[in-house]
């Protein structure tokens, strides 16, 4: 079997099932860093490759605005095509949401054939959806008689397992079905985490060569603080979480075990901060519970709730906390875990898929999950034995790994890899 480009030109089509949009700008961000890491990596290069990108947001017809792109990437063709969905429940309307969601993405990508011709190479980023069309595009390939068109597969979302309500094994048949399609197709896997690799073995079956395609981060925004920004001594010993707060998060049992180590040393001067929580309800959520706990005395709280923040706002956060907190009973390989030890943040998180990968002795505690018992010892351990870790170390050890430049000169080997030109 041989890869080949066409002449010098290296097209990679990107098909990303999530992806910002106006609707979420949140969604996928972390395939918008990627596909930036990829554009200045790429632009280094001579012979670079040239991606494009292709998502498809759904949005409920008559009920939301039509979703568009918002992400702008150098030298990155992004092609945003909104698909409307029925708004109601029901097997009827969820078969026809199917197949019109298949209709409209095939027909985009079939006009991008007819316009570029085939790529040299397919990456998908979160099979949610994507997945159902991958048999009709091969075999467009086929017809075009470039059958043997290499597929990369890169997954973020943390399905390959029992423990969340949404894992793959309890979902339907034709959802399973088009997952197995999708791994039929892939030429060389790409997880973000050694874990997800194995799940994905696991659930779907048949071992793939890999690749691990770590997350990005911007370590230009997420780092130290510089010596002249010498954190404030009268400010309290901060712990501080980031994340969506969905139930998976353990937000509750995260403030439930700081509770308790509030009431075993109630003369230790410390602070929970929150950050996070575009969906109201998970927020009023986390709020009402720290007000129940005794964390949010009129006087002086103890939890500081500061709502969905942008990622400059974030990485100060990071900069003036003094431990990373994730308590989740699942993740995949969190990008905030990444973010906090760039910012040279020791973390104390939940042992599940990635995150032991992530986190060893000399950057942070690993308990396990729902175990909030463990989580107040460890948050104890923190708070009194710190200065054992080295945040400068840490940092630095992060931005190696997790570096934009890095990141991408994996995948662009593994891309080079399976499409060099063809020699006779």
């Amino acid at each position: 079997m041989y890869f080949c480009f066409v002449g010098s030109s290296k097209s990679i089509w990107w098909l990303a099932g999530w992806f910002p949009n106006s609707l979420d700008e949140q969604s996928g961000n972390f395939i918008g860093r990627h596909a930036a890491a990829m554009s200045v990596h790429q632009r280094a290069q001579p012979a670079g490759g040239r991606i494009r990108v292709f998502h498809f947001p759904v949005y409920r017809l008559w009920k939301d605005s039509v979703p568009r792109n918002v992400l702008e990437i150098p030298e990155v063709q992004i092609t945003c095509t909104p698909v409307a969905q029925l708004p109601w429940g029901g097997g009827l309307f969820r078969a026809l949401n199917y197949v019109y969601y298949c209709w409209v993405v095939g027909a985009a990508l079939k006009a991008a054939l007819a316009s570029d011709g085939v790529p040299d190479g397919v990456h998908v980023h979160g099979g949610d959806k994507i997945a159902r069309v991958i048999p009709a595009l091969y075999k467009q390939f086929r017809q075009r008689g470039r059958g043997a068109v290499p597929l990369w597969y890169t997954e973020h979302w943390a399905i390959f397992n029992e423990v969340v309500s949404d894992g793959f094994g309890k979902r339907g048949a034709i959802f399973r079905r088009d997952y197995l399609r999708l791994w039929e197709k892939v030429t060389v896997a790409a997880p973000v985490s050694l874990s997800s690799q194995k799940s994905m073995h696991a659930y779907l079956g048949g071992a793939k060569p890999f690749v691990l395609f770590r997350n990005v981060v911007d370590t230009q925004l997420f780092r130290p603080r510089h010596a002249d920004e010498e954190k404030d001594a009268t400010m309290p010993f901060a712990f501080l979480h980031v994340s969506s707060l969905e139930p998976r998060k353990n937000v509750l049992g995260m403030l439930r075990s700081f509770a308790a180590l509030k009431q075993k040393h109630p003369d230790w001067h410390m602070q929970f901060r929150i950050v996070g929580g575009g969906n109201e309800l998970y927020l009023s959520q986390a709020r009402t519970a720290a007000l129940g706990l005794g964390l949010l005395h009129i006087f002086q709280p103890s939890v500081a709730f500061f709502g969905p923040r942008e990622a400059a706002d974030v990485a100060f956060q990071m900069q003036c906390a003094d431990v990373f907190v994730l308590f989740s009973e699942m993740e995949n390989a969190p990008c905030v875990i990444a973010e906090a030890h760039c910012c040279g943040l020791p973390v104390i998180a939940s042992s599940v898929a990635g995150i032991p990968e992530m986190i060893q002795d000399n950057n942070g505690i690993l308990v396990a999950p729902s175990d909030e018992v463990a989580l107040t010892a460890a948050m104890e351990k923190a708070y009194l034995n710190h200065q054992a870790w080295n945040n400068a170390d840490i940092a630095a050890e992060a931005a190696n790994k997790y570096n934009p430049m890095a990141v991408a000169a994996v995948l662009d080997k593994s891309y080079k890899s399976l499409m060099e030109p063809c020699v006779e």
